[in-house]
């Protein structure tokens, strides 16, 4: 484990660009931390906006946040990665700021829009960022940065609890200013980035802007891998609705469970990451990982019928299990990315990437929202059988596929591994 991290810390002092991007990513997470853990309470109970009014303007803001994402994949390959991001982080500047004057609908519906736009464009150029900014080791650069990530969204999110419990239109609108702050500083540290300019040649010719999309290996695995990702909303979403309804009063057992998650991923992360060698050390992982997520919902259907000092149990133990098989399945994950789409079109694969999992995460609640109001253990025990359906998909999809190298020649000896596929 050590010389894993060892190896993280190698390759986010490799350069410049990816202390900076180090430093970017983990200031970006505070204030989405922070505004997530506040926005909706922000609308409705200050702002005096209605829930169908808000859930319909959050609806149109994610759709123009995977419209946004597609058009912003192809620019990041075409224009450069560094460009996008920077528009990006300039629009969800202006839309924090449009928000504090948001009481108004109009105004309201210009700074979700503004909003949805902004994290589009960063969502389409972040991978391809990573990629030319650590073509040494991107898999390595990218588990790093997402430690990064995860670290500063728990403490993003426990000043929210904090503003929360203020109650307080100043308190909130001053979280929103903080927000807008987080993107300013990140727009200046980007502009301090030297990234390697898009490759010009056959491969970004305007005839390939469709090449994600005829991948039908690349899409059928964003697809599963899509549907799987329901998974991301059953620990802050599902599971403190499922313990409030049986167990209400150990409900704050939530919270601990999220404060688990977060603490075994930022410390298993990397470790995790630096596991796969190869293209199928990346699909094993990814299957894996799917399939101790699935058993870890076992627990949450078994709590539905226990006591309180069980469930309290089940609640931590389902935690840590989830944990790891996240950690497993996004390592994968990531490894997967970089290893079947081209450098020259990384933007555009990771587009539309997070566009089928954009729709997923929309579908999420309600799948999530059926299985805690029907309140059966069989709601649970049909997504863990559906995911464990799934997730071997991929091993069909890859099993003729010969992976890119994920690591440059120029990376460390770890990685010579994955040239022997």
């Amino acid at each position: 484990m050590i010389v894993a991290y060892k190896r993280a810390w190698r390759t986010v002092r490799s350069s410049r660009t990816m202390t900076i991007l180090a430093v970017i990513t983990g200031v970006n997470a505070i204030g989405n931390g922070l505004y997530t853990t506040i926005c909706v309470l922000y609308y409705t109970l200050m702002l005096d906006h209605s829930v169908a009014f808000v859930s319909l303007a959050l609806f149109g803001a994610m759709i123009l946040a995977i419209s946004a994402d597609l058009v912003g994949g192809r620019l990041a390959d075409t224009r450069g990665p560094k460009e996008v991001f920077l528009s990006g982080l300039a629009i969800s500047m202006l839309a924090m700021l449009a928000m504090l004057l948001a009481k108004d609908s109009f105004l309201f519906i210009v700074a979700i829009t503004l909003a949805g736009v902004g994290q589009g464009l960063c969502m389409s150029s972040n991978i391809a960022l990573i990629r030319r900014s650590a073509d040494a080791d991107p898999v390595m650069a990218r588990a790093t940065l997402r430690s990064f990530l995860t670290l500063g969204l728990a403490l993003g999110g426990l000043v929210g609890a904090l503003v929360v419990a203020t109650n307080n239109f100043y308190v909130y609108s001053g979280a929103i200013v903080v927000n807008a702050i987080t993107f300013l500083c990140c727009s200046v540290l980007a502009g301090l980035l030297q990234v390697k300019n898009p490759p010009r040649g056959d491969a970004v010719e305007m005839g390939d802007r469709l090449a994600a999309i005829r991948n039908a290996r690349f899409v059928g695995f964003t697809v599963v891998s899509a549907l799987i990702s329901i998974h991301n909303h059953v620990l802050p979403f599902a599971v403190p609705l499922w313990i409030a309804a049986f167990h209400p009063e150990v409900a704050w057992i939530a919270a601990i469970a999220m404060v688990a998650n977060t603490v075994v991923e930022v410390t298993l992360q990397v470790y995790v990451s630096d596991r796969i060698r190869s293209g199928r050390g990346a699909v094993i992982a990814f299957c894996s990982g799917s399939a101790i997520i699935s058993s870890s919902y076992i627990a949450l259907a078994w709590m539905s019928e226990t006591s309180v000092g069980v469930a309290i149990v089940l609640s931590l133990g389902f935690a840590v299990v989830y944990s790891v098989g996240e950690m497993a399945m996004s390592a994968g994950s990531m490894d997967l990315q970089f290893r079947i789409a081209p450098a020259e079109l990384q933007g555009q694969y990771s587009a539309v990437f997070g566009m089928m999992h954009g729709f997923a995460s929309a579908a999420a609640p309600s799948v999530l929202g059926l299985i805690v109001t029907v309140g059966k253990p069989i709601g649970w025990l049909a997504l863990a059988a559906a995911t464990c359906l799934l997730s071997p998909m991929v091993l069909f999809l890859t099993r003729r596929h010969e992976f890119r190298a994920a690591v440059a020649p120029s990376a460390s000896d770890n990685a010579l591994t994955s040239r022997n596929e």
